[in-house]
């Protein structure tokens, strides 16, 4: 359990990058877009509680709307409309258009690095496209590049081979957000392979560890500078009261917008339970006091500094 609280800590301890710093500003709807990078992190909330607790006085809310195995063009939110491919992309961006988001947040690029050079041209397509469909919510982007892999014998082999076709996915990327003057967090680059021991649990996947480990990362690819001096003694406690707080707000919304039995309450099987689907927004209010609970937790009292990320041991 100590692992892992420090790595928050350290994400306010490293050198300022040469990035432009980002900021988020009050009122800001902040929504997460990838794969399965995206989707873990709400499980255990350590990036979105750097970025929560660097504005304390703040009023940013976050929307994880990340899905494991999803690519740039949508393809894992197709369910049982293998025949329609243009849909998967079509859920995603009318859900990330219906919360009104300010900024948008989109990683991808890990799972289209499997199809090699030959896939860059479709990758290329298919994240302009998006882009593209993403105008209307006139919220400011950031692009991600992935995290690397990381060498995990015996389960996996040497990830070199793998990071070389994936460093040309996030050539793709910072590519991208030049020509459309777009802010990149260039996770690629940042992270590396350093501080690795545990990071992931079979070279892709991050461990809760990993995410802890990783925030620092999150916070230096986006330019954010040092604060000054260390924190105070009851910071740890603080901070994992807000992560937790942010894992419940996470969980109440991912029942919200993604319940396990959907196609039976909206889909082709409604007419055996559709009556219930009434039910999915009584989580509203639930949502509305979590998000309560946060605001009052990542409030500063005595010092700026008792809400910045730590890290576990």
């Amino acid at each position: 359990m100590k692992l892992i609280v420090a790595s928050l800590l350290l994400a306010c301890a490293i050198a300022p990058a040469r990035a432009e710093e980002f900021e988020l500003k009050d009122g800001d709807k902040v929504v997460w877009l990838g794969s399965t990078l995206i989707e873990r992190e709400q499980r255990y909330g350590y990036w979105e509680t750097a970025l929560t607790s660097r504005w304390p006085d703040r009023k940013i809310t976050f929307r994880n709307l990340g899905w494991s195995g999803d690519n740039v063009h949508g393809e894992a939110r197709l369910g049982f409309d293998i025949n329609t491919p243009a849909l998967g992309l079509k859920r995603m961006v009318d859900l990330t258009l219906a919360e009104k988001p300010t900024v948008i947040f989109i990683c991808y690029g890990q799972n289209e690095s499997f199809d090699g050079e030959a896939g860059l041209a479709k990758f290329v397509k298919g994240y302009e496209k998006l882009l593209d469909e993403l105008k209307p919510a006139k919220a400011r982007i950031v692009l991600m590049t992935p995290l690397p892999f990381i060498s995990c014998p015996p389960m996996l082999p040497d990830a070199t081979a793998a990071n070389k076709r994936l460093n040309g996915y996030a050539h793709v990327v910072r590519t991208i957000a030049e020509r459309r003057q777009l802010p990149v967090a260039d996770l690629f680059v940042t992270a590396g392979t350093e501080d690795s021991a545990n990071r992931t649990e079979n070279g892709l996947h991050l461990t809760e560890l990993g995410y802890a480990r990783t925030a620092r990362f999150v916070w230096r690819a986006l330019g954010l500078p040092d604060l000054p001096g260390p924190p105070p003694a009851d910071a740890k406690m603080k901070i994992e009261q807000l992560r937790q707080a942010i894992i419940e707000k996470n969980k109440l919304y991912f029942y919200r917008w993604r319940p396990q039995n959907e196609t039976y309450l909206f889909g082709f099987r409604k007419k055996e339970q559709g009556k219930n689907a009434k039910e999915i927004a009584e989580f509203d209010p639930l949502i509305e006091k979590a998000e309560a609970e946060i605001d009052r937790l990542k409030k500063p009292r005595t010092h700026k500094y008792e809400l910045v990320p730590a890290e576990k041991k």
